[in-house]
């Protein structure tokens, strides 16, 4: 199998599959112990209910194991330390397991009704196979009762407002036929560099990995690390993750984006791979003709073509979705868009933009690549006059040393420097996931925000080398990037979902937010507007006085380079307002908050 290959599943089937989950739990105590009697009340709530098997003699794991009315396995091989080895519980879970295929589960994972109908349809096309894939960090502190009705349901709800999709280096179950690993070096479990060492072996063995991240919903209960002594930094950096890192040496270290094959949903053979939604303009422009020809003789990918087209124009094309209405607002037609759209991926021209040579068929690679562990295409830009190409700033971030990683939105002004409406292609379900576009803000600001919001959320993202689109200049006013600016900053420190670690990082992200604006207002001659922006700036820096005076300059220069614009610090001084303003900084009456 190649990356590119993909398994549409139906997740309404009823299935038939019987199958071993075993799991090694950690000692149950305190908080942990309620969650992973929440794991394994969902696990039996699973129909055909599961083999369950678990091993080790940690504290409660006997009775817990006799209350659900499981296999326990006591006698493990450990470490010097006392923690379990993987390779005595792979083996003997080979002998034990009832069911030829095998489930290896992280005992604080919640499964839901999605897991046994994704592993049957994959083992009825697969005689042998891997299946793994990215999980849902959510906040549970309760018992969960999984015999109601509801509960799925209500969980399901939790998961789409608060849920943090994880990382492509997070794995925490592994499916497969016997007898795949039957044999593996002397792991520690719990400890850092088993996991991405079982993708590499099963890519040395030339197994599908597949990853099942779209169609599996796999919830981890977000927990502390007090049942080890050195807690965290023990579990991923302490001596027995080094001595597995140890044992990994010579394997290639994988995780889900290394996958060969990846899942999605099962939808009508008819439905297209890309949905291209062109956005007219206000004025209904006599482009809109030139971008459908640039779709249609630039791709052989035949996708979809939602136009609103008021004026009910006729265009010439085969293969076109021409849709008789108006917007006073564009970012309603990305919404109306995006409810109208059947492609797995989605891509919003707005009328005017002309698609480059093989764009489409790039994009949907890009999203291959990856092999499902991507939600996000990010391509260059060009004008008449200008050529914008994200890569070279982006890529460094979205993709790291660890795997693939996010925008934030203290880089809101380089975003808005780098990124055009047109030129970002979304994975759709993804993109519906979060709702609808916010129509209070303008269209390249309504991106923008939604970039950010599927970022803060684990959504992936890569740059593409190559321009995808040519478009026409934005014309932006200063005043209404203003407004959007701080609209969307409000709102992104307001969502429920949003990460503990990043409230405190919000005065970073307004300060260099409202410093850019002033210098755009410099550069557009609105002095005034500028000295007003950097007051702003003042409440949430973190320098001196002084010091952010120096910063502002350093800041101005750094930024007019970006623009490819001249910025000189003695034309600034000789402002009469810039002169004023410098005199009331240094004023008694003037309180800055730091």
């Amino acid at each position: 199998m190649n990356a590119s290959d993909k398994i549409a599943i139906n997740p309404q089937i009823q299935p038939t599959l019987k199958i071993t989950l075993f799991a090694v739990p950690k000692p149950f105590i305190g908080q942990i112990s309620t969650l992973q009697r929440n794991a394994i009340a969902s696990w039996l709530n699973l129909s055909p209910q599961p083999e369950i098997i678990l091993f080790g003699n940690d504290e409660g794991v006997r009775e817990v194991a006799q209350e659900f009315g499981v296999k326990h396995i006591p006698n493990v091989r450990c470490t010097p330390q006392g923690t379990p080895l993987l390779n005595d519980i792979f083996a003997q879970v080979h002998q034990i397991a009832t069911h030829p295929i095998l489930a290896y589960v992280n005992a604080d994972i919640i499964l839901l009704n999605d897991f046994l109908p994704t592993v049957q349809q994959v083992g009825s096309k697969e005689p042998k196979f891997l299946i793994l894939g990215r999980r849902w960090n959510l906040d549970i502190n309760h018992s969960i009762n999984f015999t109601t009705s509801e509960v799925e349901k209500q969980l399901r709800d939790r998961l789409q407002q608060t849920a943090i999709f994880g990382g492509i280096g997070a794995l925490d179950y592994f499916v497969f036929p016997k007898p795949l690993f039957s044999k593996l070096p002397e792991f520690a479990v719990g400890r850092a560099g088993w996991d991405n060492w079982m993708v590499g072996e099963a890519l040395k063995q030339n197994y599908p990995v597949i990853n099942a991240s779209r169609v599996i919903t796999a919830v981890h209960q977000n927990h502390d690390y007090r049942h080890l002594k050195g807690q965290r930094q023990e579990a991923f950096h302490g001596g027995e993750a080094q001595q597995n890192k140890a044992l990994s040496r010579g394997t290639f270290a994988g995780n889900s984006a290394d996958a060969t094959c990846y899942l999605t949903f099962q939808t009508p053979s008819e439905n297209p791979r890309v949905s291209l939604v062109i956005i007219p303009g206000l004025n209904h422009s006599e482009n809109l003709q030139n971008t459908v020809e640039s779709i249609e003789n630039k791709t052989h990918q035949n996708p979809e073509i939602i136009v609103f087209n008021e004026i009910q124009k006729p265009i010439n094309s085969n293969n076109i979705r021409q849709i008789p209405q108006s917007f006073s607002n564009p970012v309603d037609a990305y919404n109306t868009g995006l409810n109208l759209a059947q492609g797995e991926f989605i891509l919003f021209l707005n009328e005017g933009c002309l698609l480059k040579p093989d764009a489409i068929y790039e994009y949907i690679n890009g999203f291959e690549e990856q092999a499902g562990s991507v939600e996000m295409v990010f391509s260059g830009w060009e004008t008449s006059n200008t050529s914008i190409q994200p890569s070279p700033i982006l890529s460094p971030v979205l993709k790291g040393s660890q795997g693939l990683h996010g925008l934030h939105i203290w880089m809101l002004p380089n975003l808005w420097l780098l990124l055009h409406p047109s030129s970002v292609m979304f994975e759709r379900n993804s993109l519906k996931r979060c709702g609808e576009f916010d129509t209070n803000l303008s269209p390249t600001a309504a991106i923008l925000d939604r970039v950010l919001h599927l970022s803060s959320r684990g959504f992936a993202g890569i740059c593409l080398e190559n321009i995808g689109v040519c478009c026409p200049i934005l014309e932006e006013n200063i005043a209404q990037k203003i407004d959007d600016c701080e609209y969307i900053l409000n709102r992104f420190f307001e969502r429920p979902h949003l990460p503990h670690w990043m409230q405190p990082l919000k005065p970073k992200a307004h300060y260099n937010c409202w410093v850019w604006l002033a210098f755009l207002a410099y550069q557009s001659g609105e002095f005034e507007q500028m000295i007003e922006l950097l007051k702003r700036s003042l409440s949430y820096s973190s320098y001196s006085t002084a010091e952010t005076l120096s910063n502002w300059i350093e800041r101005f220069t750094r930024i007019s380079q970006e623009y490819n614009s001249q910025f000189d610090p003695n034309t600034l001084n000789n402002l009469p307002i810039w002169k004023q303003f410098l005199k009331t900084l240094n004023s008694p009456e003037i309180k800055i908050s730091f």
